[in-house]
């Protein structure tokens, strides 16, 4: 029987759904009732908020009234006011010749790819990298290869003439470390000389430190392509337009092959009016908004460093990665607990190779940092007890089949409160007492809101106090109602 030839090629039928910016629809809609008040700090947007909402700097309504009368034509595709507006924004000496106008910045890195690479080509990036970098390679049939940034900046020249592309952001996404102009440049060069295209991702550069950037590179070399988000910079993701820096001559190469009129009219005067504010790259609003995010995320750094379990990497960006290696729960349910509370941050499973070890978190406005960091308290404290309650029953499971108690030398952290303390409990079953006869006691804890702490308290510890707690909690009945009862009869006679 003749095999029936398929729809899609191989390679489109691999690529998975994206969920790009944020969180997976099924994740927000954890936010429930509170989804109206959700907080997002999973995105890379300006935290200082819409360029159209600082100081009235642009007339809104006016330019929205500008573009009503467009939308009964098509925009001319050439889009020269707003290539022009990026190309003076951008300054270095660059024209609208040297500008690709796009809807969004996966949508220029597309067209290069779509124009670079053939079946069985090398794409060379830094590993973390977000994900489309490997879905839209692959759609085109070439072979990544993820290398730490360190390695990839300094790969041999074997393996720089072997690959077709090297495709890497900067600042980086998701650790948020920026690249110097005087590391990148050397590393361009050595792509021309070995005819590999460099495509540099600087969609948050303006929030670093836009001096940086390797757009004023693009005259004496064809192989490298620098993309420009509007979106993030001027936190207006609802505007679809964006743009790519390039030579003429690769400029003319990419404007032919690029889709028509994918800017729409709303986007290409709102987009065009944004580029061309007073200051360009150096306006009030991008330097307040870098005096912001350099405050706020040498703030939530310190202050997330200090939660057990939440280790933050050093970050130039407005964006923070943080490993959660030493934390008792994944990535993914952090995440998931924190949105049924509100609060989006960004699993980056999907930047890991599904090690579900990181999250990002967005920098924002101090109060916004403030309730974040009281919900991840609360999470911890939650969470805490229901793992607690869990092994308080398998405690008591393994009590009732004559198995010996919970052994203290498998645990890392003995002895937390005296040498020989008894280790049947390891989480307080009265936790949190409130008794301060015990030796506990509130605190203000590393998130900024109060929990109780019981290390002054031994009790639980005792060997005879925990053999007399556990033969009350074996008892048949309810358990809430034989914690009461364990801690009338041995506790409290003892305070």
């Amino acid at each position: 029987m003749e095999k029936k030839r398929a729809v899609l090629n191989d390679n489109a039928s691999m690529i998975a759904q994206c969920h790009h910016g944020t969180l997976p629809d099924e994740l927000r809609a954890k936010a429930g009732p509170q989804k109206a008040n959700t907080i997002d700090f999973s995105t890379r947007l300006n935290p200082m908020g819409s360029i159209f909402q600082y100081k009235n700097i642009l007339d809104l309504p006016g330019l929205i009234n500008a573009s009503r009368n467009l939308i009964g034509q098509y925009p001319d595709n050439r889009y020269l006011e707003f290539r022009n507006a990026a190309a003076g924004f951008v300054g270095k000496g660059l024209t609208a010749s040297n500008i690709i106008p796009g809807s969004g910045i996966c949508e220029i890195i597309r067209l290069v790819l779509s124009c670079t690479l053939e079946k069985g080509d090398i794409v060379l990036i830094p590993f973390p990298s977000p994900p489309e970098y490997n879905r839209y390679s692959g759609l085109f049939g070439a072979r990544v290869i993820p290398l730490p940034p360190h390695e990839l900046l300094q790969a041999d020249d074997d393996l720089l003439s072997c690959a077709r592309v090297v495709l890497l952001s900067n600042p980086g996404n998701p650790g948020g470390r920026l690249i110097s102009r005087k590391e990148l440049r050397p590393f361009a060069e050595r792509c021309a000389e070995h005819r590999t295209l460099l495509i540099v991702d600087e969609s948050c550069i303006e929030l670093s430190d836009p001096s940086q950037t390797l757009a004023g590179h693009i005259f004496a070399n064809d192989f490298v392509v620098v993309v420009r988000s509007i979106a993030h910079a001027f936190a207006i993701p609802g505007l679809n337009a964006a743009y790519g820096i390039a030579s003429e001559k690769m400029v003319q190469l990419f404007n032919n092959a690029r889709l028509p009129w994918s800017i729409g009219a709303f986007s290409d005067v709102l987009c065009t009016a944004v580029l061309n504010i007073e200051g360009g790259i150096n306006s009030s609003y991008l330097e307040d908004s870098r005096e912001l995010i350099r405050s706020q995320r040498n703030y939530l750094i310190s202050r997330i460093g200090r939660i057990y379990g939440f280790s933050p990497q050093p970050s130039d960006a407005n964006y923070i990665l943080v490993d959660l290696k030493d934390l008792f729960m994944d990535s993914q349910t952090l995440t998931g607990n924190l949105a049924s509370k509100g609060f989006l941050i960004k699993d980056c499973s999907n930047f890991f190779q599904a090690e579900k070890q990181f999250v990002r978190i967005g920098v924002h406005a101090q109060e916004d940092n403030e309730v974040l960091l009281k919900a991840i308290g609360e999470v911890l404290t939650e969470t805490s007890k229901e793992d607690a309650r869990e092994r308080l029953e398998v405690t008591i499971g393994s009590a009732a089949a004559g198995s010996a108690p919970a052994s203290r030398g498998t645990c890392q952290y003995y002895p937390c409160h005296f040498e020989g303390q008894d280790c049947t409990f390891c989480f307080c079953p009265f936790y949190a007492c409130e008794d301060e006869r015990t030796g506990g006691k509130w605190i203000v804890g590393s998130s900024g809101n109060k929990v109780w702490s019981c290390e002054n308290c031994t009790y639980i510890h005792q060997s005879r106090s925990s053999r007399q707690i556990l033969d009350i909690l074996m008892e048949e009945g309810d358990t809430e109602d034989n914690i009461k009862k364990a801690w009338n009869l041995v506790i409290k006679p003892l305070l």
